[in-house]
């Protein structure tokens, strides 16, 4: 990787937990969670604090949802878009009664009228389900339908899929939508769309967006593929990426939107390590000779890909003939980052331990499904020079197409497996990774019971402790929490107290940040800590405090 300023780069100082050699995979079983239902067409998955699980399904993957290959003709028109609107309108005007012959080849007569047309296109809906285990012996026993009527005209994948805090967040193109049940009786009764202007082009089926997550300054993150990004704010900003992916984020209310970085072709999930490094694997472009890539993502890079590169078959194309694909090296322009690494084919589900899931020997682990393969892969990262490295790369398991990844509560990790080769037959299912009890990480139970506890009967001082706690989404409640009651004080302590945990001073810098952006400080306590001795410190409070500038 090129040379950047030191301090503006936040380094997990990593490399004393760092193994010698990566544990053994054989520990880790996989358990169908679902054994007495199917699971229809699961795509992503995100739990509450209880342990139930909320998992998409599709429906409109290549029915509604078109895909460019299957439409080579329209190439050129695609191309054009640059806006959603542009996409709709283009659909608008073939998608008629009077070229139902012709659009039968694109869309079946779902409603049974005899005619291919517009209808057809808004005739299924991607769906959320919720998951439990009612009765308690560690297997979930009953599905419930949690909220549909995502059947947008040009609407997508439902490829991402968040709990927080009451709320559940889905991503299905052109529209992030925030969902809450306000009854009790799991099904949402209130939507509002939060961000929207994402999927300029058909391109290729899945590249939509993925991934939703919070992040950790208290902001949803999620990903979308190349299929485009034009997304116009009520505060005056036009965000014009109509061909390329990204990583996006935003307020849990949708206000301050941004992009966080682009260039990407198809990254579905992107995770970040307890020093809020964020990482992804994109997929290649299907190219001879090209591998998937993994990629540290930093604020506002350009990862170098353009969704009209696709189709240069002949002649020059720069992602192949500058090697835009492979790891730096001094031949390749200066306007992109390239990758890491290259790495394993098909990436879709990426999750990091949060700290105690799992066992010990899998801590500081980033894990990756290969979905096409039906492949699972554990690999941790470590500084080098300016960047890191990929260290520990193992198979985990092979045979199950997992999807989405997360872990529960309970310390386990769980995918959705809708099938290899993405088949629609609502014969999916979710799968529990986990070790053996006797190599459980010892503080999972206790995790468990504070991922569920109600931090806001906390006292300060207990939230100060739980800071410092071992998992890191804990830490992460605590941090919110403070910040939410708007105790500047307290999490300036934090930040500035060299004797701290380092972790938790982190925490409360972050936590600060979310002050700083709702207006309720000013900048000074951040910069204060410019000078501190700790240089992990001193590059997070920098990014901090210029974030957005």
């Amino acid at each position: 990787m090129r040379k950047l300023p030191l301090l503006l780069l936040s380094f997990a100082v990593l490399t004393s937990l760092l193994q010698a050699e990566h544990p053994d995979p054989k520990q880790l079983k996989f358990t169908k969670w679902t054994p007495d239902f199917p699971v229809p067409d699961p795509v992503a998955i995100s739990f509450d604090p209880q342990g139930r699980a909320y998992v998409t399904q599709t429906q409109r993957r290549k029915a509604n949802d078109l895909d460019i290959r299957l439409n080579a003709e329209w190439i050129p028109n695609d191309l054009s878009f640059t806006s959603t609107e542009d996409k709709e309108n283009f659909y608008r005007e073939q998608f008629t009664p009077e070229n139902s012959a012709a659009n039968a080849k694109r869309v079946k007569d779902f409603n049974g009228d005899g005619i291919h047309d517009l209808e057809d296109l808004t005739a299924l809906s991607e769906r959320i389900h919720l998951i439990a285990d009612e009765d308690g012996d560690g297997f979930a026993d009953n599905i419930y339908l949690y909220a549909e009527e995502l059947d947008h005209l040009i609407g997508g994948v439902a490829g991402g899929v968040l709990f927080h805090e009451g709320d559940v967040y889905v991503s299905p193109v052109p529209e992030v939508f925030k969902f809450r049940d306000t009854n009790g009786d799991d099904k949402a009764d209130t939507r509002e769309v939060i961000a929207s202007g994402f999927g300029v082009h058909l391109a290729y089926a899945g590249h939509d967006m993925h991934g939703l997550f919070m992040g950790p300054d208290g902001r949803v993150y999620w990903s979308i593929g190349d299929k485009g990004i034009r997304v116009k704010t009520a505060d005056g900003f036009d965000y014009r990426f109509p061909s390329q992916g990204g990583l996006m984020r935003c307020e849990l209310d949708g206000s301050n939107f941004e992009i966080f970085a682009h260039g990407q072709r198809n990254i579905q999930e992107v995770s970040f390590d307890q020093y809020g490094n964020f990482f992804g694997v994109d997929n290649d472009a299907d190219f001879e000779g090209e591998r998937e890539r993994l990629v540290y993502i930093e604020q506002y890079m350009d990862c170098g890909w353009r969704s009209n590169w696709q189709y240069l078959r002949e002649g020059y194309n720069p992602w192949n003939d500058d090697l835009m694909h492979v790891p730096y090296h001094e031949e390749q322009p200066r306007w992109f980052t390239p990758p890491l690494s290259n790495y394993e084919n098909g990436p879709a589900g990426f999750k990091y331990n949060p700290g105690t899931a799992l066992g010990p020997d899998y801590q500081d682990y980033f894990f990756l499904t290969s979905a096409p393969r039906g492949e699972q892969w554990a690999f941790q990262v470590k500084p080098s020079g300016d960047a890191f490295e990929m260290v520990n790369d193992h198979k985990i398991g092979e045979g199950v197409a997992l999807v989405g990844l997360n872990f529960a509560p309970d310390g386990a990790l769980y995918g959705v497996d809708w099938g290899g080769g993405y088949p629609l037959n609502e014969s999916g299912a979710v799968w529990k990774i986990d070790v053996p009890l006797e190599k459980a990480h010892p503080g999972r139970e206790a995790t468990e019971k504070l991922v569920a506890a109600d931090f806001s009967e906390k006292n300060t001082n207990a939230l100060v402790e739980l800071l410092a706690h071992e998992d890191q989404r804990i830490r992460l409640k605590a941090q919110w929490e403070i910040a939410g009651r708007g105790e500047e004080e307290t999490l300036s302590k934090v930040a500035s107290d060299q004797k701290s945990d380092q972790l938790a001073r982190l925490h409360a810098l972050w936590g600060l940040g979310q002050l700083f952006r709702a207006e309720e400080i000013d900048r000074s306590t951040l910069v204060s800590l410019f000078s501190d001795k700790d240089p992990e410190v001193r590059a997070q409070a920098i990014k901090t405090a210029t974030d957005g500038f």
